[in-house]
């Protein structure tokens, strides 16, 4: 299983990071973080927040993403810090047959370092760097294997359709894996624009050590603008979580089966382009 999952995850960032020559979003004037043409900004760091709640497990997450050469329009190497914290609860019968409650905590933190292509209206990331997760279960369970800490190698990618090339159909997919508790996730998303909003389906694969679950719902984008220097997007989503052998009593990170939601804020900041001499 983890061989298996390790080699999906290296492949399609391998794909994600082998594309053509590159088309200057910039140089064409347009921000892919936002719905606006402000042609004379340059975004050089975004700020990604958000929460995660399904049935049993709660997660809010924050992170930076900054680019290298100063312009996250352009192609690039690109540097990823992300930081979770999460809660979960879940019914056990080990080691005896009374059902104990177990309330779990978790951390999780990453530095990454990438390299993007834009091309075509379409932005695609890869990702490679270090995960450390730390598990901690009250009181003790030792039939979970979400067990303690863990420090691993980890590969994510990112491939979005940039929401300023005003194209009818919106599409995203995005991942992980992480060999700290063999963690993945999977997410692919397809809609139509309209205007500054985006709606569509979307279905996600996700799991770790203790299993692995199918999330199928939908998503509503939202271009959200403050001023020209910070612009972004507002996306929600909901629908149903399918877990793998959901009657197992084992406590997931992730929940159980049953409604999921989600909210995630990306925020964009940059500054005037100085003047051609």
């Amino acid at each position: 299983m983890k061989l298996r999952k390790f080699t999906l995850a290296v492949g399609l960032a391998a794909l994600t990071g082998a594309g053509a020559l590159q088309i200057d979003a910039a140089s064409a004037g347009q921000p892919s973080f936002g719905g606006p043409d402000y042609s004379n900004t340059v975004y050089s760091i975004a700020i990604v927040s958000g929460i995660d709640i399904t049935e049993g497990s709660r997660e809010g997450y924050t992170g930076v993403i900054g680019a290298f050469n100063g312009d996250l329009d352009r192609s690039g190497f690109l540097y990823r810090i992300l930081g979770s914290y999460g809660s979960y609860e879940y019914d056990t019968i080990f080691p005896g047959p009374t059902p104990v409650s177990i309330d779990g905590d978790y951390l999780q933190g990453d530095i990454m370092l990438g390299y993007q292509i834009v091309s075509n209206g379409v932005s695609a990331a890869a990702y490679i760097g270090v995960d450390y997760q730390d598990h901690d279960l009250s009181p003790d369970d030792p039939g979970n294997p979400l067990r303690g800490s863990e420090t691993g190698f980890k590969v994510a990618l990112d491939i979005e359709t940039q929401r300023y090339a005003n194209a009818p159909v919106y599409a995203a997919l995005d991942g992980a894996y992480s060999t700290a508790f063999d963690t993945y996730y999977v997410l692919g998303r397809l809609g139509m624009n309209f205007g500054k909003v985006a709606i569509g389906p979307e279905g996600m694969l996700l799991g770790d050590a203790s299993g692995d679950a199918q999330r199928l719902g939908a998503f509503v984008l939202f271009d959200i603008s403050f001023s020209p220097e910070s612009v972004g997007t507002l996306s929600l989503s909901g629908g149903y979580q399918f877990v793998d052998n959901a009657d197992d009593p084992i406590g997931r990170n992730y929940g159980e089966e049953g409604a999921y939601g989600t909210l995630k804020f990306t925020m964009a900041f940059g500054a005037g382009r100085k003047p051609l001499k």
